[in-house]
């Protein structure tokens, strides 16, 4: 994210998170105009929504006084990731028709009890601004990573090193920063307390490992020690595990500006630009068929999910362009082409994935930001200088999240989570863009899906709806361009 400076937080709530299953109404507002935002109708979550036991006692609200605040901005560090996921249980979900078939189900979040500290920061430590380079790591040319993404079940992130030095740091602007190993993390009380006015949370608890962070209106999970983290239901997989020191539960300063600010504030979005044209790209094609699916390739699925967004998209007031309308091959460094040259646009690439037939769910993959490790070790590595997609990183996951919880909210898939890799059609591209895995053709149940023709309708008008909102939800950023 490149993000600017907030100068105040605004009086009325700019977001506004459903806590109800599926197609709830999810609004997000900007304070000035009242536009609708960010999620309407997406962000419910892909299973019920658990509420936190009460606490012992009566939990101490933060009362925060807005003042002049900027936006977190992390500085630039090395380190690599792990991703912390186990495979997901199986559920029965209802296909068109009333047919039922097993393609996974969610797990029950932990619970946990009260914390009350409460610092009060007031404004938002800042953060060196993206390298842009225009070399990026291609998966065309020479790399480990031949062709387009596949599957990933047993594919990881090299380990984080473990920290050798812990230094707490006196407050910046209100926030509290914990450097551990050389990396700058955030208390969640800061969190809590800047996005309070927002949000109202009521909740702020911990038991065990177990974090909480909650209001009527917004959710937020996670686990220390582990990178995966839900809003609202909805799985984020973070740059840097989530620490603990002296009792309080730490945030890396990356993963707040990266993600959790964009997703929480997103009509503070900067370098945000009008769009009226959606890029349409149908994975691999021609001589490459992708993965070998159960009822067929996955070039042709791919295709033909990207022939119903199309039609969606349409029927929404979009312009589309396809990378390919037929069954031909395009070169990675094509595809960003046709992006990069239609103007008023975002991209989005569709793809199905592979392993063994137990393997499920739904992913969808954000470039990697700067200083942060892609999810998986064949996902480019290390993203140690920025690459040209970057400028986007904010648009990215506001887009990412729209597309997948979208989706995920609807269908109930298993949900693998919004996940960061540094593939070709990402790296080189000056739009905001994303790329959707749609489920695993090696799996019997999800293929017998993605082969419908009803389910490809349903899917792509999930995605339709989302991208229809996340302009919505940018529109007050991108008045400012």
């Amino acid at each position: 994210m490149t993000p600017g400076l907030h100068s105040t937080l605004p009086k009325a709530v700019i977001a506004i998170f459903a806590l109800t299953v599926t197609s709830t109404p999810f609004d997000v507002a900007h304070a000035e105009d009242s536009k609708p935002g960010f999620f309407k109708k997406i962000f419910g979550g892909g299973s019920k929504t658990e509420t936190p036991p009460p606490a012992p006692e009566p939990e101490k609200k933060p009362a925060p006084k807005p003042a002049p605040a900027s936006k977190p901005k992390p500085t630039p560090e090395k380190s690599t990731a792990k991703t912390e996921t186990g495979k997901a249980p199986r559920v029965i979900i209802t296909t068109t028709g009333g047919k039922k078939v097993e393609v996974g189900k969610k797990t029950t979040p932990s619970k946990t009890t009260a914390k009350t500290e409460t610092p009060k920061p007031e404004s938002k430590p800042k953060e060196e601004p993206v390298k842009d380079v225009t070399k990026t790591a291609s998966r065309d040319s020479g790399s480990s990573m031949k062709g387009e993404f596949k599957e990933d079940d047993d594919d990881k992130a090299a380990s984080t090193p473990a920290p050798k030095s812990v230094e707490v740091l006196p407050a910046n602007g209100g926030w509290e920063i914990v450097k551990i190993g050389g990396r700058d993390y955030v208390t969640a009380e800061s969190i809590r307390n800047f996005y309070n006015p927002v949000y109202g949370f009521t909740t702020f608890r911990t038991q065990g490992t177990h974090f909480w962070l909650g209001s009527s209106k917004l959710i937020l999970k996670a686990q220390i020690g582990s990178q995966e983290m839900l809003i609202n239901n909805i799985k984020f997989i973070l740059s840097f595990p989530v620490q603990e020191h002296n009792g309080k539960v730490l945030f890396s300063r990356l993963d707040l500006c990266k993600l959790i600010d964009p997703v929480l504030y997103p009509s503070h979005i900067q370098n945000a630009e009008y769009f009226d044209t959606v890029v349409v790209d149908a994975g691999h094609g021609g001589h490459d068929s992708g993965a070998r699916g159960v009822y067929g390739y996955e070039k042709d699925f791919a295709l033909k999910m990207a022939m119903a967004v199309r039609t969606a998209l349409m029927q929404r007031g979009f312009k589309v362009v396809l990378t390919r309308a037929t069954d031909t091959f395009i070169t990675l460094g094509g595809r960003v082409a046709i992006a990069n040259q239609t103007p008023k646009s975002i991209f989005l690439s569709f793809h199905f994935n592979s392993s063994d037939n137990a393997a499920t769910g739904i992913e969808t993959w954000a470039l990697t930001p700067q200083s942060a490790a892609a999810t998986i070790s064949r996902g480019g590595g290390y993203n140690i200088n920025g690459v040209t997609g970057n400028k986007q990183d904010s648009a990215n996951i506001a887009l990412a999240t729209a597309v997948h919880a979208s989706v995920i909210s609807r269908f109930k898939f298993v949900d693998r989570g919004i996940k960061r890799a540094q593939w070709s059609v990402l790296t080189g591209c000056k739009r905001p863009g994303i790329l959707f895995e749609g489920g695993f053709v090696t799996n019997g149940s999800e293929c017998q899906l993605i082969a419908s023709e009803t389910y490809r309708q349903q899917v792509s008008n999930a995605i339709g709806d989302a991208v229809l909102n996340y302009r919505k939800a940018l529109e007050s950023a991108m008045a400012k361009r």
